[in-house]
């Protein structure tokens, strides 16, 4: 009789269904990569200074002027005074 010498036996249907797991989950995270990609929504918002909507997100720029000013990089009044800027550039008011 010829116990366990056919298709290789029962203990080879465990390495055949993780490696067919393994082939289909590579697949569908290439899929989500390429259609990220394509529609320009590869990074995320808080690290791209876009919205999930592609728009620019307004509180960037008075973040990175916290952050400066937190770090000890520009003092309170230049701060200030380019937070000034800002909001006028942000009315539309020309500045310079």
């Amino acid at each position: 009789m010829m116990w366990d010498y056919g298709f290789g036996g029962w203990w080879m249907w465990l390495p055949g269904l993780l490696f067919g797991a393994l082939v289909i989950g590579g697949i569908v995270v290439l899929i989500v990569l390429l259609v990220r990609s394509a529609s320009g929504h590869g990074g995320t918002g808080a690290t791209s200074g876009y919205d999930a909507a592609g728009g620019a997100q307004p509180d960037r720029a008075k973040q990175i002027l916290e952050e400066r000013l937190a770090r000890g990089e520009i003092s309170p009044d230049e701060f200030r005074a380019l937070m000034a800027t800002l909001d006028e550039g942000r009315r539309g008011g020309r500045t310079g």
